[in-house]
């Protein structure tokens, strides 16, 4: 009997740890596609991952060292990405997520390709809340340095595993 009892609330413990590696992962789900959806060029599917409001902070280091700071909404970062005529890939290499009821965080460094050459690498910062359709990105920042790789990340790769099934763009005839 209390071995039963044992069990059983082992099971009822191990439902909340549950439930936040679930989160976690959707959390980070997210993300990524987000960065799926960069990679090709999709600015509806970029949209559909932000909520209504959601807006994102760039912090651009410029040649001469002095940091350009760019606010914009969803919108206007969506259709940053449509250009068909190159790959921009981007991972966040090893994502540090927080999950606390219907909000989380996903951030840490990442690596940005244009035509899987190393464009710039930085720290990503997303916020993300629960709604009815799942996890939203509401807003973020990030870093943005060309100068700013570190040599383990100027020799990374995409990783294949993550782009896995990945079709680019269709590049258009003009």
């Amino acid at each position: 009997m209390k071995l039963i009892i044992i069990l059983a609330m082992t099971a009822l413990l191990s439902i909340p740890a549950a439930a936040q590696e679930t989160d976690e992962s959707a959390a980070i789900g997210v993300v990524n596609k987000l960065f799926t959806e960069m990679a090709s060029a999709n600015p509806e599917g970029i949209l559909a991952l932000h909520t209504p409001t959601s807006d994102l902070v760039a912090l651009f280091k410029q040649k001469d060292g002095i940091s350009r700071v760019q606010s914009i909404n969803g919108e206007d970062f969506s259709k940053m990405f449509t250009d068909k005529s190159r790959v921009m890939k981007e991972e966040m290499y090893d994502p540090k997520v927080e999950v606390s009821g219907d909000w989380a965080m996903v951030w840490g460094r990442y690596v940005f390709w244009v035509d899987d050459k190393v464009s710039h690498c930085g720290i990503n910062q997303f916020n993300l809340v629960r709604t009815a359709e799942g996890w939203k990105i509401a807003n973020g920042a990030s870093t943005i340095d060309p100068g700013a790789c570190t040599e383990s990340e100027k020799a990374m790769k995409p990783d294949p595993k993550k782009w896995k099934g990945f079709r680019a763009p269709v590049k258009e005839n003009k």
